[in-house]
């Protein structure tokens, strides 16, 4: 399958009643997570192991039935408990940013590169606000220190999601 060109527009299908409903009933009954998935098969992993894929499934079992690890058709996810069972914070971290005007663009092309997270230009007192997981947020932090035109940042962690 070929890459889309950007000219082209992707057009959603139009929702009946119905479909509108089941959407809107998933949305709101929807629990946020920050899920990390990797697109393998567990075929390819367990070679990659050294183990038989049988054995692969013997030992994901027990983490699947925790809610540790999900797994589907060539993917493998962690999921917010297996991150925090391996140590890691996986709220978001909010960071918010102010840039020199003359450096702007630079940084924005800079930011651009970031494999993670989601970068947001906005108005007011900040630039830009970087939504990152916890996990990440040091080496987000790190790479605005080292950006020539960056003015000031202030960090928010979240505490608790209420919705």
């Amino acid at each position: 399958m070929g890459k889309k060109e950007e000219s082209e527009e992707f057009t959603f299908p139009r929702p009946t009643k119905t479909t509108y409903k089941l959407l809107e009933f998933l949305r709101e009954n929807a629990v946020s997570e920050y899920v990390y998935r990797v697109d393998i098969k567990q075929s390819e992993l367990a070679k990659m192991l050294g183990i038989t894929r049988q054995a692969l499934s013997i030992k994901l079992k027990p983490f699947i039935k925790a809610g540790v690890l999900r797994t589907g058709r060539g993917f493998i996810e962690i999921t917010e408990k297996g991150m925090m069972l391996l140590g890691y914070m996986t709220k978001p971290v909010y960071i918010m940013v102010r840039v020199d005007p003359e450096n702007r663009l630079a940084v924005y092309d800079e930011l651009r590169k970031l494999k993670y997270g989601k970068i947001s230009r906005v108005s007011g007192d900040f630039d830009l606000i970087i939504e990152v997981d916890g996990a990440k947020a040091s080496e987000v932090l790190n790479l605005l220190s080292r950006l020539p035109g960056i003015e000031e940042t202030k960090t928010y962690f979240t505490l608790e999601t209420l919705r």
